[in-house]
């Protein structure tokens, strides 16, 4: 666990279900020991697995404690706030919104879409200026920087040289707020990886949720109920930018302005697969005129990120136009120098042969083309994108699903096999869900030719196949197992047991023929009682002659005494 980048994973409550492998469009997991680890170096910050993850195991960074303890510590710390706040905030006025920022502790406040307008202008600006470039890609959305850096570096040279609009504002805000700390507050996880790489201009970011969660704990839960602000000033049209479409809207106005006759083909696109998916087709050679590209992240733009309480892309981009319709175009004159050349930064790619390609497919059991499935099950989208992956050492071999599925029903098979017992299970209907081979041979030749024709027997009617189906009707009924239950079957004796797969829908049994052990034990019986039988007539043998040796050996000694005793005065004796 890395709780100091901006996304980290708590393995203790990963529970292994490869679905954040599956949602990440760049495959920033890795899966260790079972569990599904963020790769710092690999991440582009879109917080899709936060949202995936059913467990919650993976987290954004908390740094509310830090910004409170800042505010606490300092008395010039400004706010710039997302306009994006519109939507977060539905029906709270702005200037009573700044009121609750300033309850919070906060000096100043101001909306990050006056940054959003100087950047709206430099980029009108330069495409005004040069007709040669044919491709510009907004550089406003900081995850679709790290994405391109990352995983696209040749689209590298096509980013607007341009700050972000929190990294203009932030420049703006020094010229008045020349030693204040600066705080973004707003729904983008992205934000806390740009402060983390300028710390000199954003010193934190917090997005709404903490936000929400502060204003909970000061008990500022109703802006609206507090005055408004006698200061705020409602921003330029950079306060479209949440919302597809938003930043064309107000870089298109600063183009005209500048270049009447100029041409300026606009285009949006959000979501980061389809982002993708265009980087992978355009060819910027072929475009016959300027075209500028509004790229988000987020399908639906900065209104639906990830940590939103939005759920609703139109419903939340309503919002923000009820509020951005107030705004006036906005062309400050003292800009900030807002220029930045973006250089590739490429994530490390492993290169591997196909030999070894073909030795991590056929250790998955994959050794024919038809045998890759490409299901997707494991969270890549193809076999060998996981064999490359295992080879990264980012996957592993148990992520497979059909490869864990053969393992399963081969040791099953083995155990069917060596069992003595006749397996059988059954639903509510007593019709034949799975059964071992053991269990039809038990039952007769027609119930191992029905076996061999249909093995397992499924959907057959376990109730025509044995005669006593009461017992196993009256398990499902009662829910009262039966445990070794000694039945006779056409002459054969059996062992049966009936137990509870789930009580009253799904039951099993184990059946044993148990006829030879039992004549067994019953020769057994018959022969230990010949041995006692025979054992009591001996000891009353021993004992009748016990007792007659002991009457003659009374005599005899009688006798011997009469012999020797002493006359008595008479003569006799």
């Amino acid at each position: 666990m890395d709780a100091l980048a901006p996304i980290y994973s708590v393995n203790a409550q990963c529970r292994d279900c490869y679905k954040c492998v599956r949602r990440c469009p760049v495959k920033a997991i890795r899966v260790e020991n079972d569990h599904a680890v963020v790769i710092p170096e690999a991440c582009i910050f879109c917080g899709t697995c936060v949202g995936t993850c059913p467990n919650h195991a993976k987290m954004v960074r908390d740094d509310l404690t830090a910004v409170r303890n800042l505010v606490g510590a300092r008395r010039d710390v400004v706010l710039s706030v997302a306009p994006s706040f519109a939507s977060e905030f539905p029906g709270v006025d702005p200037a009573r919104f700044v009121s609750a920022m300033r309850k919070l502790g906060f000096a100043h406040v101001r909306e990050t879409a006056v940054g959003a307008n100087i950047v709206s202008r430099a980029v009108a600006e330069l495409m005004a200026r040069n007709t040669a470039h044919r491709l510009q890609i907004s550089s406003a959305c900081p995850v679709v920087v790290e994405l391109i850096q990352r995983y696209h570096p040749r689209f590298s040279a096509y980013l607007t040289p341009v700050d972000s609009p929190i990294i203009a504002h932030c420049k703006a805000l020094r010229r008045e707020f020349p030693d204040a700390p600066i705080v973004f507050v707003g729904p983008c996880v992205g934000k806390k990886h740009e402060s983390d790489l300028q710390p000199d201009l954003l010193t934190a970011a917090l997005t709404f949720e903490e936000l929400r969660r502060w204003m909970l704990m000061a008990g500022v839960d109703d802006p609206n109920a507090l005055d408004p602000a006698p200061d705020y000033h409602l921003p330029g049209d950079g306060a479209y930018y949440p919302i597809e479409g938003g930043m064309l809207r107000s870089v298109a106005r600063n183009f005209r302005a500048l270049a009447p006759q100029g041409e300026l083909q606009p285009m949006t696109l959000t979501g980061v697969s389809t982002i993708r998916t265009m980087l992978e087709t355009l060819d910027p050679k072929t475009l016959e005129q300027p075209v500028f590209i509004e790229a988000l992240a987020c399908p639906g733009g900065c209104v639906c990120g990830p940590k939103t309480r939005v759920r609703c892309a139109a419903g939340g981009m309503l919002d923000v136009l009820r509020h951005a319709r107030k705004t006036l175009p906005d062309d400050p004159a003292d800009k900030p120098d807002v220029l930045r050349h973006y250089r590739p930064a490429p994530t490390a790619q492993n290169a591997f042969t196909e030999e070894q390609i073909q030795a991590t497919l056929h250790a998955l059991g994959k050794f024919r083309p038809e045998d890759e499935l490409n299901c997707a099950g494991c969270g890549y989208d193809s076999c060998r994108e996981l064999a490359c992956a295992i080879l990264a050492g980012n996957a592993e071999p148990q992520m497979c699903v059909s490869r864990m599925r053969q393992i399963a029903l081969k040791q099953s098979s083995a155990i069917d096999r060596a069992l003595p017992y006749g397996l059988v299970v059954a639903d509510k209907a007593l019709n034949i869900i799975e059964c071992n081979e053991r269990f039809a041979t038990l039952l007769g030749d027609a119930a191992r030719l029905a076996y061999e024709a249909k093995p397992g027997l499924r959907d057959a009617d376990l109730a025509r196949m044995i005669p006593y189906p009461q017992l196993f009707q009256k398990v499902l009924d009662t829910g009262e197992e039966i445990i070794r239950r000694t039945v006779d079957i056409d002459g054969r004796l059996f062992s049966l047991t009936i137990f509870n797969v789930d009580v009253h829908e799904v039951i099993g049994a184990l059946i044993l023929d148990i006829t030879e052990t039992e004549r067994n034990r019953q020769a057994l019986i018959e022969k230990a009682r010949t041995v006692v039988t025979n054992t009591a007539k001996t000891v009353q043998e021993i004992a009748f002659m016990l007792g007659r040796n002991a009457a003659e050996s009374e005599l005899i000694l009688d006798s011997a005494v009469e012999m020797f005793a002493p006359l008595d005065t008479e003569g006799e004796p």
